[in-house]
């Protein structure tokens, strides 16, 4: 049996709540409210406002036990998650997206009562509105990079576990939990391009560092802002995106003898992904922002390199051990 050492802390030090929001307006009216419920006696909320124009900033502004940051602009996710971060003054942080619902009025003293030394991130499990299944339960590596493939989970089953924390690799970007100090060792999110460079690379770097990070399965969050039909339009943009923030955090990140492996594979598996959904998508513009993607990683390779060789001269781990991180079998 391995001894987890719990933080020793003050009964009611103060954390801090940070919400990202770009027109999410319709969100906010239900969440905002579930989070000024939560009863924790220290707690500060705060939200950085990314240049709405749908009437967010207006109505924060209603909330006067909420601290607005309006930025004016679109400045990005990860860029303004940092930047909530940095204004907030909290021991511990819970970082959310603007679309997910607490269900649970005591779950910042669970967390904190589950926070133990040498951990980076916990995650509460992310349910879909009126679904009882979920895919948000962690963030896992396969062999081809980020495991984006994981089974659907009953909701039930993860509440049921006998297990409180259950070890992941990382914690999905829209529900995490932290100590500040251990966010700003691992650096905060990567800023290079506007998402799909966050999570993924701050939980392995988390890893290398010597900390865990765990699944929290004693309570759930609903994620309320679920798109069922993604334009072609859309999901080229998105897919823009992503072979250039993983292959940049798979070289932060990995040792050079995973990196020779898994990169290749990597790089395959996103070529036939990109004509695969070029196809059924109908749309050439899908394989052509893969092609996008790739140039932007070129582009960044020279500062992906200068990052790869900070991260790896304060490594603690020898292995990638986030890479043995399975996902659970509830």
């Amino acid at each position: 049996m391995i001894y987890i050492k719990k933080v020793q802390m003050k009964e009611d030090v103060l954390i801090s709540i940070i919400i990202l929001n770009y027109n999410g307006l319709e969100y906010l009216k239900k969440t905002i409210p579930s989070i000024i419920n939560i009863q924790y006696p220290n707690k500060e909320i705060i939200i950085l406002d990314n240049g709405s124009t749908d009437g967010s900033v207006e109505f924060i502004k209603k909330f006067k036990h909420v601290k607005l940051i309006d930025k004016g602009i679109n400045i990005g996710y990860s860029k303004g998650k940092n930047e909530a971060v940095k204004q907030s003054t909290g021991e511990f942080v819970l970082m959310l997206d603007n679309d997910i619902l607490i269900n649970d009025v005591d779950i910042l003293q669970k967390l904190k009562e589950s926070y133990f030394k040498q951990t980076a991130f916990l995650q509460v499990p992310l349910v879909d509105v009126d679904k009882r299944e979920t895919g948000f339960y962690g963030i896992y590596f396969s062999i081809y990079g980020v495991n984006l493939h994981k089974k659907q989970i009953e909701k039930s089953r993860i509440l049921n576990s006998e297990q409180t924390l259950i070890e992941i690799a990382g914690a999905t970007g829209g529900c995490m939990f932290f100590k500040r100090e251990v966010w700003n060792v691992l650096g905060g999110f990567d800023e290079s391009q506007i998402f799909n460079i966050d999570d993924v690379d701050i939980g392995a770097r988390a890893v290398i560092y010597a900390y865990k990070n765990y699944l929290y399965t004693k309570a759930f969050f609903t994620h309320i802002g679920v798109v069922h039909k993604i334009s072609k339009e859309l999901y080229a943009k998105r897919f823009k995106l992503v072979f250039s923030g993983h292959a940049r955090s798979m070289i932060k990140n990995y040792r050079l003898k995973n990196l020779l492996i898994h990169f290749p594979i990597f790089l395959v598996f996103q070529v036939f992904k990109a004509i695969k959904y070029s196809i059924i998508k109908r749309n050439i513009f899908v394989f052509t922002s893969f092609i996008g993607s790739v140039g932007l990683f070129f582009k960044n390779l020279p500062s992906t390199f200068k990052e790869r060789e900070k991260i790896q001269k304060k490594r603690v781990l020898k292995n990638d051990d986030f890479l043995k991180i399975k996902t659970p079998k509830f």
